[in-house]
């Protein structure tokens, strides 16, 4: 079992699950909310925060945790996905250099300058708990050559980072800084990872994430390529599962060490009605790779409209404690906007349940 994840705000159990309040807010929910379903941390996106509201909006606020009234750890990603979602996706909306990254909004011609000192910098505005390296992601099928170069600037961003926070911590005089993590590129190509891995752990970070998109066309897990940088890192140092959010997938990337995971999945699947239960029957087990241990519920279907028991029986979320599927199947056939706010709250409790049993506990 992993060690828990020390920041300076709080201890994180492990493993943890982190929801994506991308811009300083789960969607549809309050933090309120997120405490009640039992969420322990959260991440933000220092690229997105710094577009709108602006860091020095944040900081005016007294930090990211008094502006977004959450008072648990807070994980800063710094922007490296955004430059495989946004710009190798898109070349009009930006550039990729060696020594930094320029993002355009086509819309406007705004632009948006980031280096690694910058990120950064723009990480200690916010007044995150956990700062996270500027990448370069790539794409899992890119080219080997792509991905030599990405791992080229990834390392060469890191160390960059990495001398950026030291002098950071030394210029505010702090005593209980936050972590700093770096990212692991290299695509498919396992020199790659195990090289990308092997030389950042040699920086020297408090934790590392998988990068890059943890997907295969078929939608099947990269299993591989996470147990190459799993192995290729130290033992002890806690293992960042960035983007990996479906619950058996979870599972598996939990089985090769990773213990810190974050992912938009469920929010964004309960927007569209689409619910985690555990299946009828199960023992509360922790589940195993392999397990059939949930399934999907989606409430839009016809079956719901007459159905008066819960979405998932025992499920202690406000939805299921209060309200039957056939009610949120009518709350989304109406367009009501609390159908969205009770399945989100489901989804996520169904989150915290699930990771109570992985670390051993009974859900």
């Amino acid at each position: 079992m992993a060690e828990p994840l020390v920041t300076r705000r709080a201890t994180l159990p492990v493993p943890t699950f982190l929801p994506d309040a991308t811009r300083a807010g789960v969607r549809g929910v309050s933090s309120e909310d997120l405490r009640q379903v039992g969420i322990e941390g959260v991440v933000v996106n220092a690229f997105h925060l710094l577009r709108r509201p602006g860091a020095r909006v944040v900081q005016a606020a007294g930090g990211i945790h008094r502006f977004m009234d959450w008072d648990g750890p807070i994980l800063t990603d710094s922007g490296g996905f955004q430059v495989w979602s946004l710009i190798r996706q898109d070349p009009n909306r930006g550039v990729i250099r060696d020594n930094e990254v320029i993002f355009r909004e086509p819309s406007t011609g705004e632009k948006w300058n980031l280096t690694p000192e910058r990120i950064i910098s723009l990480q200690f505005q916010l007044g995150s708990d956990i700062t996270v390296c500027l990448d370069d992601c790539t794409d899992a099928d890119a080219p080997e050559v792509e991905q030599e170069r990405s791992v080229e600037r990834t390392l060469r961003w890191a160390k960059r980072c990495r001398e950026e926070f030291d002098r950071q911590v030394a210029e505010r005089r702090q005593a209980d800084p936050p972590r700093i993590f770096a990212v692991v590129q290299g695509g498919g190509v396992e020199a790659l990872r195990r090289q990308c891995a092997t030389e950042l752990a040699a920086i020297g970070f408090d934790g590392y994430g998988f990068g890059g998109w943890p997907l295969a066309s078929d939608g099947a897990l990269l299993v591989d390529p996470l147990r190459w940088v799993a192995e290729s890192l130290p033992v002890s140092a806690p293992k960042h599962a960035l983007g990996i959010g479906r619950p058996d997938h979870v599972v598996n990337a939990f089985s090769l060490g990773y213990s810190i995971f974050d992912c938009a999945l469920p929010t964004r699947d309960a927007r569209h009605g689409r619910l985690y239960a555990f299946r009828p029957g199960w023992s509360g087990r922790r589940p195993s790779v392999g397990d059939h241990f949930y399934r999907a519920v989606r409430i839009h279907d016809p079956e719901y409209r007459v159905d008066h028991g819960p979405v998932e029986e025992g499920c202690d979320c406000p939805m299921c404690a209060r309200h039957s599927a056939a009610y949120l199947h009518h709350l989304f056939k109406v367009g009501d906007l609390s159908a969205e706010r009770l399945a989100t709250l489901h989804n996520l409790r169904f989150y915290v349940r699930l990771f109570d049993l992985l670390r051993g506990g009974d859900g």
